[in-house]
């Protein structure tokens, strides 16, 4: 896979997946979310969705061989939830961003209900223990 910057145009996330992972993040409590255009020549749109200002879930593209988007949701888990997705392998992979993080790659096979949790279980990690108790 190569990288988003490496002189072609940025990469667009499919605009289904943003709004079905915005859908599933901003259904939390106080959860806003971050846009940051700021580097497209670099890489995609990245989409931040925080409580209380901490990045909770991320959602980026790299492009793939043949140039199509890649999305990537960079989530947190702990380091069980993250050694057992790793295990798992393909679509689970390691981020660069810190050992509480793992990297989700979305496709057309994606296991929505699973990313539901994964977004739930990332935001559990974040979030004051009054916010969390309205998740019941």
């Amino acid at each position: 896979m190569r990288q988003v910057g490496d002189g072609d145009s940025p990469v667009e996330l499919p605009e289904g997946i943003v709004e079905r992972v915005r859908a599933l993040c901003l259904a939390l409590p106080e959860v806003t979310v971050r846009v940051d255009e700021s580097l497209t020549s670099a890489r995609s749109t990245a989409y931040s969705f925080d409580i209380r200002r901490r990045s909770f879930c991320l959602l980026v593209a790299s492009a793939g061989s043949s140039g199509e988007p890649v999305p990537l949701l960079v989530l947190r888990a702990d380091k069980d939830e993250r050694e057992a997705l790793l295990s798992i392998g393909h679509p689970f992979f390691a981020s660069r961003a810190g050992r509480d993080r793992i990297v989700v790659l979305l496709t057309d096979k994606t296991d929505w209900e699973e990313i539901s949790e994964l977004v739930t279980e990332s935001y559990r990690t974040l979030a004051p223990k009054k916010l969390t108790a309205l998740l019941g």
